[in-house]
């Protein structure tokens, strides 16, 4: 049987059919995903990962063209999950920088034990923030990303990525005198 019309079975959801098209194209998509990378299981991941859309999605469309259709969905696959794959290995790195920085400003507080119950207090406020919150403000402040680049390190929208800043500066300022505040904002953005 042609491939088209094991294409055209598959959108009706016959799913031998759609087994016998990863059957039939297996080895040339492995050996095409190689072209990409090295890690033989990871291209075999992202074949079981394309085939497990096609049996899931709702979008199909007919085509002709199967062996090139599956082809650049493969191609899609591992270049989403490589681009996926280096955004979390920049996360775990900013989230590492954001455990060296707490340890960071607790040092700058070094002196008498009024400065250091107002560290104390300043510290306990940013540590209690959720995880998120505390990462945009370390990617905003610290490390002085605009709105839009933190968007793409947190994999969220820029508009997604102002709000969850500014949850951030809302919560700090309740649990914080006015002039706390004003002292973390000096200390920690500065």
């Amino acid at each position: 049987m042609k491939d088209a019309a094991l294409w055209n079975l598959v959108l009706k959801g016959d799913m031998k059919a759609l087994s016998f098209l990863y059957k039939k194209h297996y080895e040339l998509l492995l050996n095409f995903g190689l072209k990409y990378t090295s890690d033989e299981e990871f291209v075999k991941d992202c074949i079981q990962d394309l085939f497990v859309k096609l049996c899931t999605s709702k979008r199909l469309s007919s085509t002709e063209y199967v062996r090139s259709y599956l082809l650049t969905s493969l191609k899609n696959v591992i270049s989403d999950k490589l681009s996926s794959l280096r955004l979390t290995e920049d996360l775990n790195e900013h989230f590492f920088e954001l455990k060296i920085e707490d340890t960071a400003l607790e040092s700058l507080f070094k002196g008498n034990d009024e400065e250091l119950q107002l560290s104390k207090k300043l510290i306990d406020a940013y540590k209690s923030l959720p995880e998120n919150q505390r990462v945009a403000i370390y990617l905003r402040y610290v490390k002085g990303l605009s709105y839009k680049e933190m968007a793409a390190v947190l994999n969220i929208n820029p508009q997604s990525s102002m709000n969850l800043v500014s949850r951030a500066l809302t919560s700090l300022r309740s649990k914080m005198t006015l002039d706390e505040y004003l002292l973390f904002i000096i200390l920690f953005f500065s």
